[in-house]
């Protein structure tokens, strides 16, 4: 059950991630929501969470470039490979989408917002969540696993006399 709601997440995040990344990077899918998303960047490399530790803010335009193209490559992992590459791209989503919470705050943005990255950010750690229950439930390797079958003794017969037994009679 938690495979199928893995490759169910993985893949509408991921997907999603592909799109919104491409909003980010090209004006070809929506010409207004990239110039909404190009002011949106301006303003959030005024407040980049590092800006207090380093005294580096980033250009905006080199700033949305990046975590565009972060988005597309990290979705493209989520939705279409298996292995740990996608658990890296799930924590790297989840970091963009935190970063993406964080600056909505500083700016004073309100809930309306700052919802969406919050909705996005709880979905990609659910995913991270079930991996992580998922991984915990299997046997580690095939011995751990015939030894914890070897541990368990089968039940005996009441009928059968073992050696114990005659000894006392």
């Amino acid at each position: 059950m938690a495979s199928v709601v893995l490759k169910v997440l993985g893949l509408t995040l991921g997907l999603f991630f592909i799109f919104v990344g491409t909003i980010k990077l090209t004006p070809s899918v929506n010409g207004e929501i990239y110039k909404e998303m190009r002011k949106t960047y301006i303003r959030n490399s005024k407040v980049f969470p590092l800006v207090k530790q380093t005294g580096w803010k980033p250009n905006p335009h080199t700033y949305r470039k990046t975590v565009g193209s972060t988005e597309v490559i990290c979705g493209a992992f989520l939705a279409f490979l298996p292995g740990p590459l996608k658990e890296a791209a799930n924590i790297f989503l989840l970091l963009i989408t935190l970063n993406d919470i964080y600056a909505h705050y500083a700016l004073d943005e309100g809930l309306d917002k700052m919802s969406p990255a919050i909705v996005f950010s709880l979905l990609l750690t659910c995913r991270l969540v079930i991996f992580l229950q998922s991984l915990a439930a299997e046997p580690k390797s095939v011995f751990e696993k015939s030894q914890l079958d070897s541990s368990v003794a089968p039940p005996t017969n009441r009928g059968d006399v073992r050696l114990d037994d005659k000894k006392d009679q």
